[in-house]
């Protein structure tokens, strides 16, 4: 049972972790710190 289903399936969540920056940039599995900080960047851009 997911906990918060809606935001599931707004972000076509299917694992965890997953993380969305700001709607544009999304990270699914364990990212390595340099890349999470790309990934960031990538977002704010």
């Amino acid at each position: 049972m997911s906990e918060f289903p809606e935001l599931g399936d707004k972000y076509n969540v299917f694992g965890v972790p997953k993380s969305v920056i700001n709607e544009k940039v999304e990270i699914e599995g364990a990212a390595p710190e340099a890349m999470f900080v790309q990934k960031i960047l990538e977002a704010v851009q």
